[in-house]
């Protein structure tokens, strides 16, 4: 693979990371309010762990370096999305049904 083909793979990442955010708080706000039941032990658990990871003052790439500090972080929640696709494909359904 070369640099400019995982570049441009990196942007789609960044752009899916962007567009399933917000469903992702309006799931975890649903089921906190008990509204939505479909989240998994598997669910919860991944997002625990990307949580804890996000949080941790332990990095693979240290926060403070400038351009590439945050882009760790990017990746698990990239990874965290793309393993929730699923989950939130069936939550945006449970929305649109609910309207």
């Amino acid at each position: 693979m070369t640099i400019s083909t995982r570049f441009f793979e990196m942007l789609r990442m960044l752009g899916r990371l962007w567009a399933d955010l917000p469903s992702l708080v309006r799931l975890l706000r649903a089921w906190k309010k008990g509204s939505y039941s479909g989240l998994s032990v598997r669910t919860l658990a991944s997002l625990a762990a990307a949580l804890l990871y996000l949080l941790s003052p332990v990095d693979l790439v240290l926060d403070f370096i400038p351009g590439v500090g945050l882009l760790d972080d990017v990746v698990v929640l990239a990874l965290l999305l793309q393993s929730l696709a699923q989950d939130l494909a069936a939550f945006r359904a449970w929305e649109q049904n609910r309207r």
